[in-house]
Parts: structure tokens; sequence; C-alpha cells
């Protein structure tokens, strides 16, 4: 599931059709039904198939839980290992997006791929006593 769907227009005590369910998530019918060779529950004794709304809203919020990855303060997202990691040498450059929110980039201590974490502009200070940060971008 690489697109991240939300589950706000699908009400909970209703009946869904492939269609109407993938109308309503905004991805295509052939989405939801790939899913329930992954787990959605269906209603398949007759056709055509049904699916309860609350159903369709638990599996993606399970889905979604199991991509979600909790991080101690001194870990980063590793794209290469998928995991959280410790940047290398705690050295770690810091990107701003905005005047609020920049992010963290590093290299993985275990595999040297890039890391990566999202931070607002004030905690840069608890990070600080944490990594080496250089700030890049800023002129």
């Amino acid at each position: 599931m690489a697109k991240r769907v939300s589950t706000r227009k699908i009400k909970k005590h209703r009946l869904y059709g492939y269609e109407e369910a993938g109308a309503a998530l905004g991805i295509t019918p052939h989405t939801v039904r790939s899913w329930r060779c992954s787990g959605l529950s269906v209603m398949a004794a007759s056709t055509p198939h049904y699916i309860l709304g609350a159903e369709l809203i638990r599996y993606i919020e399970d889905k979604q839980a199991k991509r979600s990855v909790k991080m101690a303060i001194d870990q980063m997202y590793c794209f290469k290992c998928k995991e959280p990691h410790k940047p290398l040498w705690g050295m770690v450059d810091y990107i701003p997006l905005n005047d609020t929110r920049g992010r963290l980039t590093g290299l993985c201590e275990a595999c040297e791929g890039g890391l990566q974490r999202f931070v607002g502009k004030g905690d840069l200070g608890k990070f600080d006593k944490i990594y080496e940060i250089t700030i890049k971008g800023m002129s």
C-alpha cells in the first residue's frame, strides 16, 4: 500500500462494493480487490461482493499501523534497512523545509544507507545534545 489513504469518507455502517470503496478512498477498485487476498473480510456468499465499512476502516488502519515506526530520540529511519538506527559517528545535517520545520539526514551506522527524521526547528536544541548537527541551505 504505497499511497496513504484516508478513511474519513468511509461510513462504518454502510456496505461497499469494490468500485464504491475505491471511489471513496481515491484508489482503483482493483486495489480494493487485491486487499481481499491480504486479509480484508468480504461478504462473498453472493455476488456482488460487499465490504462492511467498519471492516474496511479496520483493515486500512491496521495496515497503516504496521507501517508506522516508533523511534527513540537518538534514532532516525534508515531507508535501506527499513528500521530505525543511529547515525554514523553521530553526525547529521539539518535541511530546513520551511520556517518551522526541517529534516535531519545522515548515514546509517549499520549499512551506511540514508537516514532521515523530520524535526521542528524548535526541537533542534534537544537534538543538538545528541548529534553533531550541520545546518544546510542557510545563507
